[in-house]
């Protein structure tokens, strides 16, 4: 459709389902990036690989919504269905991400309607709420906090902070740039030596086999805590294993699953590409303390070997984390708010402090 606002500015603009070129979408993203945060470190989200890993699971396209100027794209914004349960019942919903607007046609209003289409699709599909994570002080924040004051059914959800394990120091310090100060304060504490070796807790990769035990693991956290996702063994099998992409180590005892984590692989693009490892999905229920923290150290000195400088954990709260500080993750100075825009006037998000949901 042809974008029909009172900005001329917009002139020749169309929002239409995504046309699915990859790479085009990953170099506009790229400048943009380069634009708002300049020679600092970001992740890659918009790596191909990783978009395939998202997008090939939606049926409908119609989800993946991008602004055209003729041939060339200028902006994205992807919504991913989803199962959640939240405070006893059922929702259908949908995971709204990787909104990024190139930079000559930022403040004219593009973003805004991109946004507004992607509102009628999710009232047409009937859907109770969209969620969606935004950076502090970042460009998406102030248009949505423009929005929630103009009416808008917009509800904060929760403060989601991240923690960082550095693995490879001098990987890191090439790429980030670090300050001084900031290479002496990890020295200082000591957060970047190696994982200790466990021998009491084994990890081995996921198996096609695992999928049921993962299943019932993962979807606990329903009984557990006020909102948490919903699986289905095909949505699951496909978000545990993707080559290049995700990836699931899982911990037996006694011959049954008590713990998997899984994580995805991320090029956090600086003065030099790092690849990270995110922790997306994780449950030890049954683990003692000093179980869990040999399972993050296991966890650790894996993607080591794989070649990762280090991991980052949102902290949505949802499952305990004590562990990871005695295994010297550290306070990384990057927040997001996780907020919801409501279709269902009967739901509200007050007063939830452990969210079980991805982080894109």
């Amino acid at each position: 459709m042809e974008v029909i606002t009172g900005e001329k500015s917009l002139k020749g603009i169309s929002i239409e389902p995504f046309r699915g070129d990859l790479e085009g979408l990953q170099a506009m993203a790229h400048v943009s990036w380069r634009d708002e945060y300049g020679i600092d470190s970001f992740p890659d989200i918009y790596r191909p690989a990783f978009l395939r890993f998202l997008f090939e699971r939606i049926p409908d396209k119609r989800h993946l919504l991008a602004a055209y100027h003729g041939e060339e794209i200028v902006a994205f914004l992807a919504n991913l269905p989803q199962k959640v349960f939240l405070r006893s019942i059922n929702y259908n919903a949908v995971y709204s991400c990787l909104l990024v607007t190139r930079k000559q046609w930022l403040r004219r209003g593009l973003g805004q309607s991109l946004i507004q289409e992607a509102l009628n699709l999710n009232q047409d599909k009937q859907y109770d709420f969209a969620v969606f994570a935004l950076e502090t002080g970042h460009r998406s924040s102030f248009m949505v906090n423009k929005l929630k004051a103009a009416g808008k059914p917009v509800e904060y959800v929760k403060k989601i902070h991240v923690i960082a394990r550095i693995l490879d120091f001098n990987l890191v310090c090439a790429s980030e740039k670090l300050k001084n100060w900031e290479k002496a304060a990890i020295k200082l504490g000591r957060l970047h030596i190696q994982p200790r070796d466990q021998e009491s807790i084994i990890l081995r990769e996921y198996r096609s086999q695992d999928l049921p035990a993962c299943r019932e693991l993962l979807n606990k956290y329903q009984e557990m805590i006020p909102m948490a996702m919903v699986w289905d063994e095909a949505d699951l099998g496909w978000e545990l294993d993707y080559k290049d992409v995700s990836q699931t180590l899982v911990y037996e005892k006694k011959g049954k699953i008590k713990a998997l984590i899984n994580f995805l692989y991320h090029d956090h693009l600086g003065n030099t590409s790092v690849r990270w490892a995110w922790m997306n999905h994780v449950a030890y229920p049954d683990l003692s303390f000093k179980e869990q923290i040999g399972f993050i150290q296991a966890f650790l000195t894996y993607i080591r070997q794989q070649g990762c400088a280090g991991a980052i954990e949102w902290m949505r709260g949802y499952y305990p984390q004590a562990a990871l500080f005695r295994a010297r993750f550290f306070p990384y100075f990057r927040a997001v708010n996780l907020v919801a825009w409501k279709f269902n006037p009967e739901i509200h998000f007050k007063n939830i402090h452990k969210v079980y949901e991805i982080q894109v």
